[in-house]
């Protein structure tokens, strides 16, 4: 007699692994409920970019901005999939944006070249870490007209961008 394999669907799978992989970051960075709801975990605020190694070409630093850009761009996609999905509480999407933009703030930023300057009028616009994370909004049109030049910039030097979902099947 030999053991019959149960196939699992590869939805079924994803899901689980996004759920423990949401279980997890979430329990790690959990703080402490007050008696109004509110938590009162505050994420570490850093609003300097990790500076770039002297012997890297702007070439390099370019690709470096623009990967985290990337990086950026998956972090709010999957978001908004799972908050316009019901999926996520607006506290939670409030997290992820203040973790995508804590991201794209640290980008280096170095030189005059056209990903350095669109990184750079990205980032004032939308700083990675505000006091009120609750007012980090990328639908913003200013913020839109930025993000659409930095990807501009990135695919002119030969770096592309983009999002990779990896939630709600």
């Amino acid at each position: 007699m030999t053991a019959e394999r149960t196939r699992i669907p590869s939805r079924v799978l994803l899901a689980a692994g996004a759920a423990l992989a949401l279980v997890g970051v979430s329990g790690c960075a959990a703080g402490t409920v007050t008696t109004d709801g509110k938590s009162s975990a505050r994420p570490s605020v850093t609003a300097t970019s990790p500076a770039p190694s002297p012997t890297a070409t702007p070439a390099a630093t370019d690709k470096v901005a623009c990967d985290t850009y990337s990086d950026m761009l998956t972090i709010l996609h999957n978001t908004d999939y799972s908050f316009y999905r019901g999926a996520i509480s607006p506290q939670e999407r409030t997290g992820w944006y203040s973790l995508a933009f804590r991201v794209i703030g640290r980008a280096p930023v170095v030189g005059d070249g056209p990903v350095a300057k669109a990184l750079a009028a990205l980032q004032a616009i939308q700083p990675p870490m505000q006091a009120d994370p609750t007012t980090q909004d990328p639908t913003s049109v200013a913020w839109g007209q930025a993000s659409l030049a930095l990807a501009a910039a990135c695919q002119a030097e030969g770096f592309p961008t983009g999002s990779r979902g990896f939630v709600g099947g």
